[in-house]
């Protein structure tokens, strides 16, 4: 067994693959645990820490001296302080405004705020091409444009909202996921009976699609309206 902890000042080859081993599961209990929210909506405090703690992570392979003791310990400090911090976040107001920044208006009202876009760093022409990632290709029908956490947040006026269901007063069914009932070959019996389905009528069903064995079949679902979806290996 190579010496893989502790103080070393060369390490060996076995030993730098152990290490490697420590320090892939490591980052992934750091990512496990982490708030989910750190890597849905990042704020300041989030992007710092995720900095730190990537550096602490690999560490030990980057210098042998470095102990996982040397590691572990600032890394548990750093969870302790980010959940503190996050739970004061929820209780006071002010307190996660100090952290996270409070969300600026880029437009308000259909009027471009210049000293906001100056805040952001952010000139008319990325602005523009943020809104067209977004599908809105006219900024005239943006009532309201916020930038939360990085990404844009939008409120176009109600002429150029999308037409729904209880605009055109059309009765709209649930929509629910579709079952997977064939994954890379392997069949989910218990998919079927939740699909209302049996294993002959999903044969019958393939033959349509031109499969005659479920092994052909990479992904098959079924959804509310018992329709199947196949996509072949």
């Amino acid at each position: 067994m190579p010496q893989v902890f502790g103080e070393l000042k060369d390490i060996t080859l076995m030993g730098y693959v152990f290490r490697t081993i420590l320090v892939g599961m490591i980052v992934f209990l750091v990512g496990r645990f982490v708030s989910k929210r750190s890597f849905s909506q990042m704020t300041t405090f989030d992007f710092a820490l995720i900095w730190i703690l990537g550096a602490l992570t690999v560490s030990p392979l980057l210098d042998g001296e470095v102990t996982f003791t040397r590691t572990i310990t600032p890394i548990l400090t750093l969870f302790f302080w980010h959940t503190l911090l996050s739970l004061i976040s929820l209780k006071s107001r002010s307190f996660a405004h100090f952290f996270n920044g409070k969300p600026l208006l880029l437009i308000d009202d259909g009027k471009i705020v210049k000293k906001h876009l100056k805040k952001h760093f952010m000139n008319i022409d990325l602005l523009l091409a943020e809104l067209r990632i977004r599908k809105v290709f006219n900024i005239s029908e943006v009532r309201y444009c916020m930038l939360p956490n990085g990404q844009l947040s939008i409120m176009k006026y109600s002429a150029h909202d999308p037409v729904t269901p209880s605009d055109v007063k059309v009765a709209a069914s649930p929509v629910e996921i579709p079952l997977v009932v064939i994954n890379d070959g392997n069949l989910f019996e218990e998919n079927l009976k939740k699909a209302e389905v049996d294993l002959t009528w999903l044969k019958e069903n393939l033959k349509t699609h031109q499969v005659d064995r479920v092994e052909s079949v990479y992904l098959a679902t079924v959804d509310q309206h018992k329709k199947l979806y196949v996509s072949k290996k």
